[in-house]
């Protein structure tokens, strides 16, 4: 029966097919005879199938067998497959005929029409529900992989921008709180013209401690009120003491293992004893986008262990006094005191060292990149200091003005020399004011920031062709690095 019908639409399975109708053969007790097989017109719903042992045997199997579809079930042609009519047989005998189903032949195919209609909005129905089926599934798989590489879920959630590899980080910041908290560690130094409070966090089980190197400058101003100054010239003067306080209060007396004025970056070492130290995670701060989500854990004006959220508003910030100024800038709330704590993403790793607000204003927060810190971490621990390549000549990135007083094409990329210190390996090579370097070996130059970054990279005695601009001509100058040294 096609109608009326209701449909079910969950849950519940539609097999499509295909289907398959036994056709027989069924056994008919027709009862004691006589009796006459009416040639119709009559419907049944069953095929009838009867097979006699004589007479029937000589008729083929299509001539034997009715055909029907998963919809009409029992419709036959009009033709008898042999004439059955008045014929006396034995009780129980089988014979095979075809019932003509003439009376319900058009009622059959308008039902059929019905059918074929009802199926196609079956199929389009059942096909949309297993995309909507499938489509949950997959989210729900997915975010199930997330969870289980991200800080389980609490009270609140936050959806971070995607990796670059797609996936949907939940930030959970309490557990990210409660989980990196036991890493960082209140740092307090000490001297003559007074004391620093500052942040750091813990690198390795062995004692060692990350935090900024303006926390143990003993150079005026006074540091630990989240700000930098410019790098000083000579031997850095260091305060007298430091001690460090862990999470669970246990305080240590520290010692400078090693320092980077250069990178604001200092590295102290601590003689653990009882529980052993847990070690920070650290992350890729390459890998970051702008807009996704940052934590920063410190110990502002002494309120240890404070939490603020917030999300990455630039990267690569610039112009703050350091030969190698690289800064995340983040809207989290930084603070005096906030100094060498971490700046955590979405995963509870960490990214970045926090290192200073801008006076007077809210919301410009930066932290130094943690790839600095790991590109030098290792001459800290080995050396105490960090050894780079010199060349000895300062360097400006080149604007629209700066193309018109040197009269250069709109497109000109590199920077502009500003001065060529005196017996330096500069100098030597011949480089002046105002020439504009394109290219160190081949590789072109785009900022002061990377043509810094180049030369620090390269070891003491390496040579290096250097491809500069100067009046309108171009020419290739040969010069060898040296090394850095403070006077």
């Amino acid at each position: 029966d096609l109608g009326p019908w209701t449909l079910d639409l969950g849950p519940w399975t539609l097999d499509l097919g295909p289907w398959t109708l036994d056709p027989g053969p069924w056994t008919l007790d027709l009862g004691p005879g006589p009796w006459t097989l009416d040639p119709g017109p009559w419907t049944l719903d069953l095929v009838l199938c009867i097979e006699s042992r004589d007479s029937w045997k000589k008729f083929t199997p299509s001539e034997k067998r009715c055909r029907a579809s998963a919809t009409t079930m029992s419709t036959c042609s009009r033709r008898w497959c042999a004439q059955g009519s008045g014929l006396d047989t034995d009780p129980l005998e089988t014979f095979e005929v075809c019932v003509p189903a003439l009376p319900l032949q058009i009622k059959a195919t308008k039902r059929l029409a019905q059918a074929k209609v009802m199926t196609k909005q079956l199929k389009a129905t059942s096909l949309a529900l297993l995309a909507v089926v499938a489509a949950c599934s997959s989210l729900s798989v997915r975010a199930h992989a997330d969870r289980s590489q991200a800080p389980r879920a609490g009270d609140q959630q936050l959806s971070s921008a995607p990796a670059p590899h797609g996936k949907t980080i939940l930030l959970d910041v309490p557990s990210i709180a409660e989980r990196v908290n036991e890493v960082v560690v209140n740092v307090r130094s000490s001297a003559e013209s007074g004391e620093n409070l500052g942040s750091g966090f813990i690198i390795d089980r062995r004692g060692f401690i990350a935090t900024n190197f303006h926390l143990i400058s003993n150079a005026e101003p006074r540091r630990g009120l989240g700000q930098r100054g410019p790098e000083t010239k000579g031997p850095s003067k260091l305060v007298n003491s430091v001690t460090v306080t862990l999470h669970d209060g246990r305080q240590f007396p520290a010692s400078i293992k090693g320092y980077d004025e250069a990178t604001d970056i200092a590295l102290l070492e601590i003689v653990p004893h009882g529980a052993q130290l847990p070690v920070a995670d650290l992350g890729d701060s390459d890998s970051l986008r702008v807009g996704e989500w940052v934590i920063a854990i410190g110990n502002p004006l002494g309120l240890d262990h404070t939490v603020t959220l917030g999300i990455v508003s630039a990267k690569g910030r610039t112009g703050f006094g350091g030969q190698f100024d690289d800064f995340l800038q983040t809207d989290a709330a930084i603070n005096p005191g906030n100094s060498g704590g971490p700046l955590l993403n979405a995963l509870g790793k960490i990214v970045g060292i926090n290192t200073l607000v801008l006076e007077r204003t809210q919301g410009l927060s930066f932290a130094i990149p943690i790839n600095t810190l790991k590109s030098i971490l290792s001459q800290l621990i080995d050396r105490g200091r960090v050894t780079r390549g010199f060349l000895g000549v300062d360097t400006q990135d080149v604007d629209a003005d700066i193309r018109g007083v040197l009269k250069l094409a709109a497109d000109a990329r590199g920077v502009r020399v500003i001065r060529a210190e005196r017996a330096t390996p500069a100098a030597r090579a011949g480089l002046r004011k105002d020439d504009l370097i394109t290219t160190i070996d081949g590789q072109s130059i785009t900022s002061s920031v990377q043509f810094n970054r180049i030369i620090a990279s390269k070891l003491p005695g390496t040579k290096v062709a250097i491809r500069i601009l100067r009046d309108g001509r171009e020419y290739t100058l040969n010069a060898e690095i040296g090394e850095e040294s403070k006077k």
